[in-house]
């Protein structure tokens, strides 16, 4: 059998406040123990603790990890091992297809050509 919901009474605007978005909006100049001691003139309940959270992830937020265009995985990292495979399969077919004594041939003269 479902349970019924229990009515309760609808939160005034006040109550609905972001408290982050609040220490953000205190000047950092202001220690977390004033921020805590306004809050809570205000009718706010927050800790001291809650303070500094808000604020390192306010600091964090604002940098990136990695400076923009630096950093991260060098481009093309795992495609080039692709590519390489791919080569040496080209170079497979290219032996099969021609036979070994052409391919050495090939070799032989690609050396020379390049003073090896």
């Amino acid at each position: 059998m479902p349970r019924a919901k229990k009515k309760t009474a609808p939160k005034s605007a006040a109550a609905k406040i972001n408290k982050s978005a609040w220490i953000r909006s205190q000047p950092a100049s202001m220690s977390a123990k004033e921020v805590f001691e306004k809050a809570k003139s205000e009718g706010i309940k927050l800790s001291v603790a809650q303070v500094y959270t808000a604020r390192s992830s306010a600091k964090k937020a604002g940098k990136s990890s990695t400076p923009k265009g630096q950093g991260g995985r060098p481009k093309g990292g795992k495609t080039i091992k692709a590519e390489i495979a791919g080569d040496l399969n080209a170079i497979r077919r290219a032996v099969f297809e021609h036979g070994f004594a052409k391919v050495d041939a090939f070799l032989a003269e690609l050396k020379k050509s390049v003073g090896l």
